[in-house]
């Protein structure tokens, strides 16, 4: 029974350690079903498409990897009949990638986007993407590996399309309805949800061999998430709708794709106040200075992680205030002044790793 009880231990730990990764990380499971024949599909994962008026255009190759037999690749690429062409977005994503055109003869009200993700519930601190990028014009437009995650559904009516009106349709935790400070939809948001997350990476640059790319991910609020999402985009997507400023060839190769959780400490409040000059990546002692007039050690200490800023490609700049960690993730052991010193012990969200803080107190 002994033995039994220890397997069915690893096996929970294990599992759990699972859950809060992505699914076919490294792109080896390619068994969906495919969206056109030529090509096949990798498991849990949405490609861009266009799949109207009789056009069957999959934006999803299967390249070779950087570790294992396979990558995924997407790029842009011109699609089109009847004499009318255009250069459509190469994406893809956990979420569903959308396009709209009422009919061939009204291109210039086209729009596109992507829906849903998957459910989550966890607070990784940094994605971890292995790139190549490659085109001849990698440096006329931004790629993009973007994460993001929220609590509940929004929704969305109307979305911007080729010639900056607004199209008619109507999704379900669209990522311009979510992403309100960074790629709000300019249509406007008919229910609004709280974005709890972010992580975004863009650059106008060539990647020839594999390179690891690690992405920050950044807190709007101590809320769990619900649902998040990524997306890796070859191109202007997701701050472009529809066909504008993108580049036929411009190519993005993914792989081995990782949620790291760290066990640091970006900021500690005392008693309210932001300490200055505390230093999250030292476990060396560290010296707090009270008033001359205090007769206790401080009662109130709080933990944050995920501060920082974002700007789009317009412009505009998103600032988040970070995370204050749950009782579960800090444990505070309280110090006497100019005695014993205060243990602050930190767990990383997946519970592999902990750091201990020293801090001496002294008046």
């Amino acid at each position: 029974m002994k033995k039994i009880g220890s397997v069915f231990s690893i096996l929970v730990l294990s599992l759990a350690a699972t859950a809060q990764q992505v699914p076919n990380a490294g792109f080896e499971d390619w068994s969906a079903e495919p969206f056109n024949k030529k090509y096949p599909q990798p498991a849990s994962w949405h490609a861009s498409n266009v799949e109207q008026f009789g056009l069957k255009f999959n934006f999803a190759h299967q390249e070779a990897g950087h570790t294992g037999k396979y990558a995924m690749m997407v790029q842009d690429q011109e699609v089109g009949a009847a004499g009318i062409k255009e250069t459509s977005p190469g994406y893809f994503s956990l979420g569903h990638p959308w396009v709209y055109i009422e009919n061939l003869f009204k291109v210039k009200y086209a729009s596109a986007g992507t829906y849903g993700g998957i459910e989550w519930k966890y607070c990784p601190d940094t994605m971890s993407v292995w790139i190549k990028r490659t085109g001849e014009n990698v440096m006329k437009e931004d790629f993009y590996l973007l994460y993001y995650a929220w609590c509940g559904n929004a929704r969305g009516d109307e979305y911007k399309n080729k010639i900056e009106t607004c199209t008619r349709v109507t999704h379900i935790n669209e990522e311009s309805d979510i992403r309100l400070a960074l790629d709000g939809n300019e249509c406007g948001t008919t229910e609004k949800v709280p974005q709890i997350a972010e992580g975004m990476w863009r650059e106008r640059r060539e990647y020839s061999r594999w390179t690891n790319i690690r992405v920050p991910i950044y807190y709007m609020s101590n809320e769990t998430p619900t649902m998040m999402n990524i997306i890796f985009s070859a191109s202007n997507y997701p701050n472009y709708r529809a066909n504008t400023g993108l580049y036929a060839g411009n190519s993005l190769y993914v792989d081995d794709i990782q949620f790291i959780y760290s066990d640091k400490i970006q900021t500690i409040k005392i008693d309210g106040k932001v300490w200055k000059e505390f230093d999250g990546n030292t476990t060396k002692v560290q010296e707090y200075r009270l008033p001359a007039s205090a007769t206790a050690a401080p009662q109130r200490i709080e933990c944050f992680r995920g501060a920082g800023s974002l700007t789009n490609a317009h412009g505009e700049t998103a600032r988040f205030q970070g995370r204050k960690l749950s009782s579960n993730e800090v444990t505070i052991t309280p110090g006497v002044i100019n005695g014993k010193p205060m243990t602050i012990s930190v767990k990383s969200g997946d519970g592999k790793t902990t750091r201990t803080y020293l801090i001496r107190l002294t008046k």
